[in-house]
């Protein structure tokens, strides 16, 4: 999706299996006559709750290796299940099975965040089942098994252990490469299978899948071959090899198939207002509709367009042009950019500290800057990041960047999906980084309670590094650069299109045509890039929306800190309480907040493990 800012290893929509799940265990306790009551007290609710988190997270994760990868759950890398109608029946089963043991879990008398860790469970297994009762992604899109294989083996690729870094050895690298062989062996009867769920192929899915694909021998036969040639030893280089070209023979043959069908496929991402909204209410806990998003896209469009209209006619005033001249000057282009953007992201860590905006914890990993793969472009050709795993041992995150072929024609056009200048770069860095996702989704793996441990609301994530957009404008993060100013206001003319085309495709109201004309007049993306967005938007809905929805919550939730802490409050105490929550649905962290300020700072970061 151009320039989206998401987190590709979240909830993307080519991700084969989705959700978490699990084996349910039953404990038995056999009570002996010297056996107190106080040891003989069955367990809470907050330890059930916890348990069933558990079980639904790991079990899952041993039935769906690649979730496992995902999260960064050890053991599983060399391994894929089978995809087939009896293996989506079983997990089916297995999640109505969890759903029943949460029911039966009994909240009389408990905490708010007892029953709302329930309410966080009962989210989640509603949006596990939906994906084999109503949005069967598996059935639509023919590109599925091999992208999903293709992010996998990227994911390990940039997690292959460092010799003497974290504690990684010579024997933990070679079993890394072990796993992607292994992998790669077994990826072609992977994506045959997976393939053959395919019963109803979509068009859009279709061609936009086959755009990734295009990509994928220029990582599989260049940095993965690369690195293997110089790790492994020759007979496993050659295993390797043979395993690698087996791969890409499939993924080249699915490409194949859709190139020679996808014209005469139909469009059926869009899944229906009823559903829709339903899964806006069940399954992300936001307490607005499609209707609620219309109005609220409308209203940032219109500020959007204001700003910059203002920020233009003082530009004029001055006889200084938006870009580079207002904008801290044109970055530097080759090599030199990647250090750029590390010194950027360097002198946002300073600002957050001077300006007091957010404890930056000292145990903060590093952020990696690598340019983006070719095949993840098609989606991501703005920037992008990867935060550390949930449960992997290693804190670093990957942020990518797409350099443009001349970043001062991209200046010219003032490019909305090219960061050409210093404030562009320091934005989206904002954004990404620091205090952004990386910061926020650092500090949500290390949550002492596992039920928020594990959660992964995109309104939290996504509307928390917008909300920050404009705060850094009005914190003085650019000295009054205009270009910063009117660079803002162009991408909350983005996000109010987003948040009126994602629900009009979902609900199958608007056409993807229709949509695209829309999106390009708004934002001011090129006819290109415009298709690409909306491409995005209608094969991931729900997504996009996340943005305006997050940003509005924290406001609204700052505002009633504010009433209630007055002088005692700050903005530094608001975020420190805000990101202990993990990326937990702002409509369930929000009371929990307000209920909590009478708790000291030191005591909420403690118990959120940060």
């Amino acid at each position: 999706m151009a320039r989206s800012r998401q987190v590709p290893t979240f909830s993307s929509p080519r991700t084969l299996c989705l959700g978490v799940s699990l084996v349910l265990f039953v404990l038995v306790i056999l009570l002996a006559p010297s056996i107190t009551a106080a040891q003989a007290a069955p367990a809470s609710a907050s330890d059930r709750l916890q348990s069933l988190a558990k079980t639904i997270t790991f079990d899952w994760a041993k039935l769906h290796p690649l979730v496992a990868t995902n999260l960064g759950i050890a053991g599983e890398d060399g391994q894929l299940d089978t995809p087939s109608p009896a293996e989506n029946a079983r997990d089916l089963a297995l999640i109505r099975r969890w759903e029943a043991a949460l029911a039966a879990i009994p909240l009389h008398g408990a905490s708010l965040i007892t029953a709302d860790d329930a309410k966080l469970l009962r989210a989640q297994l509603t949006a596990m089942e939906r994906q084999y009762t109503v949005y069967k992604t598996y059935e639509k899109d023919p590109s599925l098994p091999s992208v999903t294989i293709l992010n996998a083996i990227f994911t390990q690729f940039l997690n292959l252990p460092i010799v003497g870094t974290d504690g990684a050895t010579e024997a933990d690298r070679s079993a890394a490469w072990q796993d992607i062989i292994a992998r790669l062996n077994r990826s072609p009867a992977y994506i045959a299978a997976g393939n053959a769920l395919v019963t109803h192929p979509g068009h859009l899915y279709g061609v936009t899948g086959a755009e990734q694909l295009a990509g994928a021998p220029s990582f599989f036969d260049g940095p993965l071959t690369a690195a293997a040639k110089e790790q492994l030893p020759p007979d496993r280089f050659a295993a390797f090899t043979k395993a690698r070209d087996a791969t890409l023979t499939a993924m080249n043959r699915a490409s194949k198939y859709i190139d020679a069908h996808a014209a005469s496929w139909p469009e059926n991402y869009a899944m229906g207002l009823a559903n829709y909204n339903a899964m806006l209410r069940d399954e992300q806990l936001l307490p607005y509709t499609a209707a609620d998003f219309e109005r609220m896209g409308r209203d940032e469009l219109a500020h959007g367009w204001t700003v910059q209209i203002w920020v233009q006619s003082l530009a004029t005033d001055r006889g200084t042009p938006i870009g580079p001249e207002t904008g801290g000057g044109l970055a530097p282009g080759g090599p030199a950019l990647v250090d750029y953007y590390r010194a950027r992201i360097e002198h946002l860590h300073q600002f957050v500290d001077s300006h007091h905006v957010v404890d930056v914890p000292s145990w903060l990993g590093k952020m990696d800057v690598l340019e983006t793969p070719k095949f993840l472009q098609p989606i991501s050709p703005g920037a992008s990041m990867n935060p550390p795993r949930t449960f992997s041992k290693s804190a670093t995150g990957f942020y990518f960047i797409t350099p443009p072929t001349s970043l001062a024609e991209a200046a010219k056009t003032l490019d909305v999906n090219e960061d050409f200048d210093r404030d562009r770069i320091l934005s989206t860095a904002a954004h990404e980084c620091m205090p952004g996702h990386f910061l926020q989704l650092s500090i949500a793996r290390r949550n002492p309670d596992f039920v928020r441990k594990i959660q992964q609301s995109s309104s939290f994530i996504e509307g928390w590094a917008y909300y920050g957009e404009e705060m850094f404008v009005d914190l003085g993060l650019y000295g009054g650069d205009l270009d910063a100013r009117y660079y803002t206001a162009n991408w909350e003319r983005v996000r109010g299109a987003r948040a009126i085309v994602d629900p009009e495709l979902a609900s199958g109201e608007w056409s993807y045509d229709r949509a695209v004309k829309f999106f390009a007049r708004e934002t001011g993306f090129t006819p290109e890039q415009a298709k690409a967005a909306v491409a995005g938007i209608a094969l991931q809905p729900g997504y996009v929306i996340a943005y305006t929805a997050g940003r509005t919550q924290i406001e609204a939730l700052l505002a009633e800190y504010e009433i209630q802490e007055g002088a005692h409050g700050s903005l530094r105490d608001f975020h420190d309480r805000l990101l202990s929550y993990g990326s937990t649905p702002l409509s369930i962290v929000g009371p929990e907040l307000i209920a909590g300020l009478s708790k000291p700072l030191a005591e909420v970061r403690a118990s959120a493990g940060y």
